[in-house]
Parts: structure tokens; C-alpha cells; sequence
């Protein structure tokens, strides 16, 4: 008896002993991934020297040049860049000063620098052969033609959506659906559930966001499991995560448009996922198990379709029979028994 509650305890505990390893290595890489970009930049020392020693710190001390005096500040949240995050991003290898012109060298700051034009991303990435694969000309054509730029007549840029100093590729390297998810859903949250932030680049009122979509079953549910863009944007075969966000009465609002064995969001969401994995286990669009969701209508089983058709095939000739005989031969019999 001892010796079985030990086997089960073992047995239990074994998957996650063998799981060990495995995230202490997730977790170092995460680590040396974060510093890579640190010691390999040939800026950083500048970079920490001269900017984010006040930029890079949410307490910052400063200091009259004329009286002596020191004090301490707190960074406001605009303006912090945090120093490991920008390392980690795309941008890790870059000077401020690549982007920010050399004005920003003085301190305090003069008052031009708040009204420099940033740049975009076409500025350094466009009609480049050796950016060609992420087609940088195509997402900035649907982008002017989206609801953000149209309406706000072009105060909506990249960096609304893509902050420069921490940009990566979501959609490329997220190993988790659903981290994907929660990240590019927090992009749309940070100024379409924030009534301030919202008002820099429109003055039109704010409806919050959950409200908007009472019309749902559970929003909170849906909004954890799809992509705000797999609804508002037009769909696109040419870019990865498309660009051309559509007005709110654009927006897909058919349940079937999801539901459904041709579900959109295997254009959208799960646009690039292997054909051999979107079937997997035998289900229809199985891909979708991959974000450890089941969407009604999408996901199907083979098997299980092909015995209900077998089941009602069955009953319907056994129905045809008993008609048959009802309609036909029973009146015949009766017939000739009289």
C-alpha cells in the first residue's frame, strides 16, 4: 500500500521535475537576451551616460548649474525608457542621437527639440532590398489608408502603436497564442481605454472599449482569446499582422464570420500556421487548440462529423423504410387479407 501512494506521488511529481530544466534554460535565455544587446551595442555607454541616466531611472536628480543645488525628480511616465527593455528590442544596437537630433545633447532641453518631426519607419526601412521580406512599403500603403490615419489626418503615426525604444515582432517570436494576444490587445487598450491619451490625436469622445461590445457572449472571454485587429482590420494576404484598420461599422459583427469551418481567423490569427498543424489530432482548424481555445463552429473532428453523417444517414434510410412500408405495403396486405 506504502509502496503505491509512493509510485502515484512520483508518478505525479516526475512531469514536472522533467519540466525543470527546461524553464531554468527558458529563464537563462530570457536573461542573457536581455543583456546580449548591452554589451554588444557600441553606443551603450554613450546611451547611459547621456541619456537614460535621467531617462532610464523613474528617480532622477538634477542640478542648478548656477546655485550648486541638487535635487531629485520623479520621470514622468512618457518619458522612461526603460534601459533593459530598449536593449532587448530591435533597436538595441542603435545611438539616441540616430533618432533624436543633437539638440538633445544640451540639458536642460530647449523647447525646439518638443516640436522635432520623429521619424517613421519608412524613413529608415523603406525600398531597402534588405527589408524586403517584412514589406514595410505595403503596411505603410494599408496604414494610410486606415481609420487612425484618415481621421486624425496623419497626427496618428507608427510610434502610437510600436514605441521605437522597446518594438519587437510580436507575431514572429511570441512562443505563447495567447501572449500574442494579450500584447497586441494592450497596443489598442493603451489609448482606446484611456480618454487622455486618446485626446492627442482626436476630440472626438471616448466610448470605453467593453461597453462597445456588450453585444458579445462574455466579451471578456473574447477579448483574451482573439486579436481587436482579427475583427477591425481588413484582411490581407501580402503583410503578416495587417495594417488597414477599418471604422468601428466596418467591423466584422457576424458570429458566423468566427464560428464557422471557414473562420476568418485562420486568415488573421492563425494565418501562417502549417497546414499539417491547423488539422492536427484530427479536427478541423486544430490550430486553434494552440491557443488553448475551442471556437464553436471552427473547430470540428473529422471522425465525429463522419459518424454523425453515418447516424442520420441511417436513420433517414431506416425513416424511408418504415414510410415505405407504412404508405405501401401495409395497404397491399391488408388487401389481399380481405
Amino acid at each position: 500500500m506504502i509502496f503505491r501512494k509512493l509510485s502515484s506521488i512520483f508518478l505525479f511529481v516526475l512531469p514536472f521535475l522533467a519540466s525543470l530544466p527546461s524553464v531554468a534554460q527558458e529563464q537563462d535565455t530570457v536573461t542573457e537576451e536581455k543583456s546580449r544587446g548591452k554589451e554588444l551595442s557600441l553606443y551603450a555607454e554613450d546611451n547611459d551616460q547621456n541619456c537614460l541616466r535621467c531617462h532610464g531611472k523613474l528617480v532622477f536628480s538634477i542640478t542648478d548649474t548656477l546655485s550648486g543645488l541638487t535635487r531629485k525628480e520623479l520621470m514622468a511616465e512618457h518619458n522612461f525608457i526603460s534601459p533593459d527593455a530598449f536593449y532587448n528590442s530591435v533597436h538595441w544596437s542603435f545611438s539616441c542621437l540616430d533618432c533624436h537630433s543633437e539638440g538633445f545633447k544640451e540639458f536642460p532641453h530647449t523647447i525646439e527639440t518638443r516640436f522635432e518631426t520623429g521619424w517613421g519607419c519608412l524613413d529608415c526601412h523603406g525600398y531597402d532590398p534588405t527589408y524586403a521580406q517584412y514589406r514595410f512599403e505595403e503596411i505603410d500603403a494599408e496604414y494610410q489608408r486606415s481609420i487612425h490615419y484618415t481621421a486624425t489626418d496623419g497626427a496618428f503615426t507608427c510610434w502610437q502603436c510600436h514605441d521605437a525604444h522597446y518594438y519587437r515582432p510580436l507575431a514572429r517570436e511570441s512562443g505563447s497564442q495567447r501572449d500574442n494576444i494579450s500584447k497586441s490587445n494592450e497596443m489598442c487598450l493603451h489609448c482606446h481605454g484611456n480618454p487622455d491619451i486618446m485626446g492627442l490625436v482626436t476630440e472626438k469622445e471616448l466610448t470605453m472599449v467593453l461597453p462597445r461590445h456588450e453585444w458579445l457572449p462574455d466579451p471578456d472571454r473574447h477579448l483574451a482569446a482573439v486579436r481587436c485587429i482579427d475583427c477591425h482590420t481588413r484582411m490581407t494576404d501580402s503583410v503578416l499582422v495587417a495594417h488597414e484598420v477599418m471604422a468601428a461599422d466596418s467591423a466584422v459583427n457576424s458570429c458566423v464570420d468566427c464560428h464557422s469551418q471557414n473562420s476568418i481567423l485562420m486568415g488573421t490569427l492563425y494565418k501562417y500556421a502549417s497546414k499539417e498543424s491547423r488539422d492536427q489530432e484530427g479536427f478541423i482548424n486544430g490550430v486553434i487548440f494552440s491557443n488553448d481555445s475551442y471556437v464553436i463552429g471552427a473547430n470540428r473532428s473529422k471522425f465525429i462529423s463522419l459518424t454523425g453523417i453515418i447516424v442520420i444517414s441511417l436513420v433517414l434510410i431506416f425513416a424511408g423504410a418504415h414510410t415505405i412500408f407504412r404508405i405501401i405495403i401495409r395497404p397491399v396486405k391488408k388487401y389481399y387479407e380481405q
